[in-house]
């Protein structure tokens, strides 16, 4: 194999070949795997330090050397404890299933569809309602309350009893809910409370997508670790260390209610009733929310499908479960791929113009196993498949900052929370829906629906990008006319 002499080189300037002899084992028979995830690595390091090198060429140009160091020290603050809950998060995912499966299999009334089916209900409903809390009571209050519940809901994970698991999940609604609300809407505010430039947000989400993938990474190697040493409660156990390390990072975090005000004047603005009175005033907000809901809603469908779909083109089970780790590792290596792309696009062209060439990528990949199936794409199906799924996460590596980005700009901040986890609940009754789809139809009507899904998504973000453009118009029109 051509990795033979790479590796053999790379041991033998350690001085130890024996390590050569090691990693020629493990790589035996999916050399290929471990070329296209170094590949993909090497490209993800090359665009992390060509943004690192212009960011540090344009820091003249935006806010004085004082402003920016303590634009990248709260920055360095928010992404310490994103990149260190997100790694917890990551953890529990990666055994979550398999955890749940030996249950079942010593405990008859353990039904592991029945437990995931609960969280996404449970993120769906119950998160409605705590949007308005963390709002009213404070976010940083919610950030701790978040790492309360998930130390509650892994040692919840240890327990082989039906009734226990069910409370995790419950409970695991509520915190999903927390962690993709309050710590976004916390930095959102924060940042403008200390007078930072607009345009930073979106570095910071950037960076933010950036460390999520390789994280995902990470957590693949360290889960393998911690399952062979203490068994598949090893990466929950785990976990439990991470998140209480995220509640003492938090510890120093100022509390904001949103608008930088009080909890008092948060009430008041805030609520359902006055979220909903906003959304349907707004259709900015309603685009926005219909986007969000669409492409995540189709993504966590896309992801109890990509296994299944890419070991049938392989030749089977046998033959992909070799080479599963690696190609999620892959699929991880691309998001933060995807995050680098959304920084440099973010330089020369608008968010909402951002959104729609993503989406637009994002219809296309989804596409291309549909078009396998009609036209039988036989020895190359793999390969094709494949690559449209390595694009579709560079798409939702960028998607994930250009939607955060969106939801700082036109969701008001003192409804940060409150909004969120309304367009939080569509996107978890289709992801509820969308895990039984594969039991219901054919993979090629299962692409069709998540094609279909971001082509709407598409219309969505082409509509919001013509209001935006419009109402830019208007503004160049008015400054001109009193000038």
């Amino acid at each position: 194999s051509s990795l033979q002499p790479v590796w053999r080189r790379v041991a033998m300037a350690a001085g130890n070949d024996g390590f050569s002899e090691v990693v020629l084992s493990w790589t035996a028979g999916r050399e290929w795997a471990v070329q296209i995830f170094g590949a993909l690595s090497l490209v993800a390091l090359i665009c992390a330090f060509v943004r690192s090198w212009t960011d540090s060429s344009d820091g003249a140009s935006q806010g004085n050397s004082k402003q920016r160091a303590e634009y990248f020290a709260f920055r360095r603050s928010y992404l310490c404890v994103y990149g260190v809950v997100m790694l917890a998060d990551w953890l529990q995912g990666t055994h979550m299933y398999t955890l749940y499966s030996k249950y079942a299999g010593t405990n008859g009334n353990v039904s592991v569809g029945t437990l995931f089916f609960t969280g996404f209900m449970a993120s769906g409903i119950l998160g409605t309602f705590t949007g308005p809390m963390v709002d009213k009571y404070g976010r940083k209050k919610a950030c701790l309350v978040y790492v309360a519940l998930e130390v509650v809901i892994n040692l919840l994970e240890h327990l082989n009893f039906m009734s226990m698991l069910m409370v995790g999940r419950v409970l695991g609604g509520i915190s999903t809910s927390l962690l993709f609300s309050a710590f976004e809407a916390w930095m959102v505010t924060e940042h403008r409370h200390l007078g930072f430039p607009e345009e930073w947000i979106s570095q910071t989400f950037g960076q933010g997508a950036v460390l999520n993938g390789m994280l995902a990474i990470l957590a693949g190697f360290i889960a393998q670790v911690s399952a062979d040493q203490l068994g598949d409660i090893g990466p929950f156990q785990l976990a439990i260390a991470l998140t209480v390390l995220a509640g003492l990072l938090i510890l120093p975090w100022r509390e904001n209610f949103g608008s930088g005000g009080t909890g008092e004047e948060a009430e008041a603005q805030g609520g359902l009733g006055f979220a909903w009175g906003a959304l349907t005033r707004q259709r900015a907000l309603i685009l926005v929310g219909t986007v969000y809901a669409l492409f995540e809603g189709a993504m966590y469908t896309f992801v109890f499908n990509w296994v299944p779909t890419l070991a049938r083109a392989l030749g089977g089970f046998d033959v992909f479960g070799p080479v599963q780790g690696l190609l999620f590792s892959c699929l991880m290596a691309s998001i933060s791929i995807g995050g680098e792309v959304y920084n440099f696009a973010s330089r020369v062209a608008s968010v909402e113009t951002i959104g729609v060439a993503i989406l637009l990528t994002a219809t296309a990949s989804m596409a291309v196993p549909v078009y396998c199936d009609v036209n039988d794409c036989r020895s190359g199906a793999f390969n094709v498949q494949f690559a449209a799924f390595l694009i579709f996460e560079v798409c939702v590596g960028a998607f994930q900052p250009c939607m955060a980005t969106l939801r700082s700009k036109y969701v008001p901040d003192a409804l940060q929370s409150t909004i969120n986890n309304i367009f939080r609940f569509p996107l978890n009754m289709l992801v509820a829906s969308g895990t039984m789809l594969s039991d219901w139809f054919s993979p090629c009507v299962v692409f069709t629906l998540l094609s279909s899904a971001h082509g709407i998504a598409t219309l969505s973000q082409m509509m919001l990008a013509m209001t935006a453009r419009g109402k830019a118009v208007e503004a160049a029109a008015a400054r001109e006319k009193r000038a």
